[in-house]
């Protein structure tokens, strides 16, 4: 069910129904208070942070090392140089970000009834760091070496290590443990992980090819390859494989129908990566500083290569979606950090980036291996992190990652052109000392934030989102109320953070914000979703410096029967499209 509410002077009214707005100040009251007075403790003091608007602020974290490859620090805004497209820009904020830094506070205990988004909830002060263990791409013997290497690694962490989470790659992306500094819980998480789809399951399909063998050949075998039209593929074949046909044309016709599943089933593959690597973006776009995520993986292609040039019209590359995913990801401020996981055993190929592409004699084989270590090269590059190659010391890399997360420079500008085209814009940072190297990423997408609805997937909530990251592009508190007597309705009371959404519109105060609210079963079948749309085109100035004090309110009725439930909540700007959710369990007495 979608409602849609507007903010008229001062107030929220529902289009179809006014005298909603009575229970709208009583939740805005009544949320405030389970947020903010947490059994007595003193509310959370606002960020110092100013209110979104249209204007891009471009940040860079950036880190510098000297000739030993040591981080450098003592430098200044003046030892700096950003260039976008070559062009000086001027440097309006400027910091050094080291571990030993003094942590911030931890926030106030919240009640066990509220939830909440928010990162200071759910990381340790300090460098984050995402281990992603890549089932999807990697093969199986690979896979149990890097489990074993990556046990090994948690088992010496010692409890002061970064605030780490991690997370496994097969048919979805799964939450194996949130961020937590507790070795124990890292331990227990990476123990449970057994690997998911992987690539052996994609690129070796178990295909019987139904064939015409001549007169008095036998009826075709059945087709099996889930999730595909193998079937009627290959019934193709069949049909047109008459009974003079060479044995010549029908091994033609059977190599081309391989080519097919194999183009089909690795372009699904680069498209659950490319959407998971999206998804991390997304979600802890919301946590400050600079996130490393450490990928263990065998890589995916950065085009398909094929075995032969009739296969021409099979060839995809995928050079354009790479370099889109790699700017969500420095939006967020995460850099990857790709370990070739046949690296850690044993590898053929040395970094490609040291030999250069293949030539047309070398095997089809050759030149896939090495897109797919291109493509490592490409995402490491894009972001401002590095890929190891060849290496048994995991824990050595794993190290590497996490000290460039710990002494970084922090540089920010807002670009001088304010056309926003949609085009990539390059950023080169030149220092004064041309004896020391930098890494940082090599630019973003110069898009319109109102741009996001082009795209053209609007859904908030899908069955996929169940279990998964929480999105932390808007924060907001959640606090559901299981109902006093059977029948009645479930209450959802949020409140957003008006520091994390867009509140101007030039001269005025607006806001245009979806939710969305799903209710699943413990069987994992959605049960209820509710809509609502809040939108105000002018905000009188005393209500905007309410939402400023208080945040803004939101309250919903949910019609659900007794059982087990987890509830799923979405929050959109539709300004730039900035999402915030978070999950919650709800349990209804019979």
């Amino acid at each position: 069910m979608r409602r849609t509410f507007m903010i008229l002077s001062g107030m929220w009214c529902c289009v179809t129904c006014r005298l909603k707005f009575l229970s709208w100040v009583l939740g805005a009251v009544c949320l405030t208070l389970s947020v903010h007075l947490a059994r007595g403790q003193q509310a959370p003091a606002v960020p110092e942070l100013s209110i979104r608007a249209t204007t891009r602020l471009v940040t860079v974290d950036t880190i510098v090392t000297d000739a030993d490859s040591r981080p450098v620090s003592g430098l200044t805004k003046e030892d700096f140089t950003v260039l976008e497209d070559g062009k000086p820009q001027k440097i309006a904020f400027f910091s050094f970000v080291a571990a030993e830094q003094k942590p911030a506070p931890p926030p106030p205990r919240l009640r066990p009834d509220v939830f909440t988004n928010r990162p200071e909830y759910h990381s340790a002060n300090g460098p984050l760091v995402i281990l992603l263990l890549d089932g999807l791409n990697t093969l199986p013997t690979q896979q149990l070496y890097v489990h074993q290497q990556i046990m090994k690694y948690l088992t010496s962490l010692k409890l002061a290590g970064p605030g780490t989470a991690i997370l496994a790659l097969g048919n979805t992306l799964t939450v194996l443990q949130d961020f937590t500094t507790d070795p124990q819980l890292l331990l227990s998480a990476a123990k449970s992980y057994k690997g998911g789809r992987t690539a052996v399951d994609i690129e070796s399909p178990k295909i019987e090819i139904p064939v015409t063998t001549g007169p008095g050949g036998g009826a075709p075998a059945q087709t099996h390859l889930p999730g595909s039209t193998a079937n009627d593929d290959a019934a193709n074949i069949a049909s047109q494989t008459k009974p003079t046909n060479s044995f010549a044309e029908l091994a033609q016709s059977l190599k081309r129908f391989d080519s097919e599943v194999a183009a089909n089933d690795e372009n699904v593959r680069v498209r659950v990566t490319l959407e998971a690597l999206r998804r991390i973006a997304h979600a802890v776009s919301g946590y400050p500083g600079r996130k490393n995520l450490i990928w263990f993986s065998d890589g995916f292609p950065i085009s398909l290569a094929l075995d032969q040039s009739t296969d021409l019209d099979l060839y995809r590359p995928y050079h354009e979606q790479i370099r889109q995913t790699s700017a969500q990801l420095s939006d967020a401020n995460v850099a990857v950090y790709p370990i070739d996981a046949p690296g850690l055993i044993t590898s053929p190929l040395a970094d490609p980036s040291s030999i250069g592409p293949p030539s047309q004699a070398q095997s089809a084989p050759f030149a896939r291996e090495f897109s797919r270590k291109a493509t490592m090269n490409r995402l490491a590059d894009d972001t401002g992190g590095k890929v190891f190659y060849q290496t048994n010391d995991l824990n050595g890399a794993l190290q590497a990652a996490v000290n460039d997360a710990q002494s970084y420079y922090w540089l920010s500008y807002y670009p001088e052109r304010k056309k926003w085209d949609g085009k990539f814009r390059t950023i080169k940072i030149v220092m004064t000392d041309h004896r020391l190297k930098v890494r940082h990423r090599t630019g973003y997408y110069a898009v319109d934030p109102a741009s996001w609805r082009k795209a053209g997937d609007e859904k908030l909530i899908s069955l996929s989102d169940l279990h998964a990251l929480s999105n932390t592009g808007v924060l907001f508190y959640a606090h559901p109320i299981r109902p006093d007597k059977k029948g009645q309705d479930v209450t959802v009371e949020l409140l957003i953070d008006p520091h994390t959404v867009s509140l101007e519109n030039g001269s005025a105060y607006s806001t245009n914000l979806d939710f969305q609210i799903g209710a699943f079963t413990s069987d994992g079948k959605l049960a209820h979703l509710e809509s609502q749309t809040a939108k105000a085109d002018e905000l009188r100035p005393e209500t905007y410096q309410q939402f400023l004090r208080s945040g803004i309110p939101a309250r919903f009725q949910l019609a659900l029967k007794p059982g087990n439930y987890v509830l799923h909540v979405a929050v959109r700007d539709n300004t730039n499209g900035h999402i915030g959710s978070l999950e919650m369990p709800l349990q209804i007495e019979k």
